[in-house]
């Protein structure tokens, strides 16, 4: 089992040292990241996360390596959902594309501290409190709801709380100075847009935690399972969002898929705790059974998009065909 202080120091410390090693040589350069170059960190990244799965498989259990698996590919899931409204906070900014995997860096970082903060105070209620397990499946529920028939929530980064307070304690200047934080601007400190971006970056990175933590919670009970499928899930990030930029249009359905998913999740959270001995197959093929369903519920949502045209596909076309009549 993956419980003693020598496991969680050895994932750590290698978290820690990925982390650097992309600050330092994947990160160094402020550069404009191709489509090439995306997908190559994404196999990079996932191929990580896969040589951290077989370590969970065998210095723990199959049930412990299963659970990771699990929770990783949901979390990775629900990332994509996260990374279009990085699309828009980059947008509002105007941050140069050649600053955008920088700042995407400084994402991750506030996204794996807030996810620890998350993982940490959910433990804790759990082992005190277990009927917290159904408050967390109702709230994914809800969440599922909302993600499905609530519509596009729009983003605003001029109302975050965070860029206000900045705004309003010290100057802000309207241009970039590269990636730095502060500069001059007529002889007095102020704050680059660059800052305002990690700083909108960080504080909703605390919002995804609330969303994404009881979603691993309801695959399974084990802190470090849901500290190690969340912190890979997190660390591919940055290239698959280059990738996203390029592929929207694949992804056009992508948010059902992701509210079915947590709909699942949260019913299933609420059915094991209100039935402790329930299996639907027995304890490890729940797991796979679990694993299958989220798989699939993803699989067919980008299926979805490609093979249905969309709405905005079928208007473009109706007009180009009204312009044609009109031509003739």
């Amino acid at each position: 089992m993956l419980e003693t202080f020598n496991h969680w120091l050895i994932f750590n410390a290698a978290l820690v040292l990925l982390l650097v090693f992309d600050l330092l040589i994947l990160s160094r350069k402020s550069h404009e990241v191709g489509m090439k170059e995306a997908a190559w960190l994404t196999v990079f990244w996932t191929l990580v996360a896969a040589v951290v799965g077989v370590w969970v498989y065998t210095a723990g259990n199959s049930q412990q390596g299963l659970e990771y698996v699990t929770g990783y590919v949901a979390e990775r899931a629900l990332s994509i959902d996260n990374l279009f409204v990085f699309i828009v906070i980059f947008g509002y900014f105007n941050l140069p594309k050649n600053y955008q995997a920088k700042g995407l860096l400084f994402g991750i970082i506030g996204a794996l501290l807030a996810r620890a903060i998350f993982i940490g105070i959910g433990v804790a209620v759990i082992t005190a409190f277990s009927w917290f397990l159904f408050l967390l499946g109702a709230f994914l529920i809800y969440t599922a709801y909302k993600l499905a028939f609530a519509g596009e929530q729009e983003v605003d980064p001029s109302k975050n709380i965070t860029v206000r307070l900045a705004r309003k304690f010290m100057p802000v200047s309207t241009e970039y100075d590269g990636t730095k934080f502060f500069t001059k601007m007529n002889g007095v400190k102020a704050i680059t847009p660059f800052l305002l971006v990690v700083l909108v970056l960080g504080t909703t990175d605390v919002v995804f935690a609330i969303d994404s933590i009881p979603t691993v919670f309801g695959i399974t009970d084990d802190p470090f399972i849901v500290w190690s499928s969340n912190a890979m899930a997190v660390l591919g990030m940055r290239p698959l969002f280059f990738l996203l930029v390029g592929m929207v249009r694949l992804f056009r359905y992508l948010q059902y898929g992701l509210a079915a998913i947590l709909g699942f999740v949260g019913l299933k959270m609420i059915v094991e705790e209100a039935l402790h001995d329930f299996h639907v197959i027995s304890e490890l093929g729940d797991i796979y059974l679990s694993l299958g369903i989220i798989v699939g519920i993803l699989t067919g949502s980008v299926l979805l998009s490609i093979i249905l045209p969309g709405g905005d596909e079928e208007e473009e076309g109706a007009e180009a065909a009204a312009a044609s009549d009109s031509g003739e």
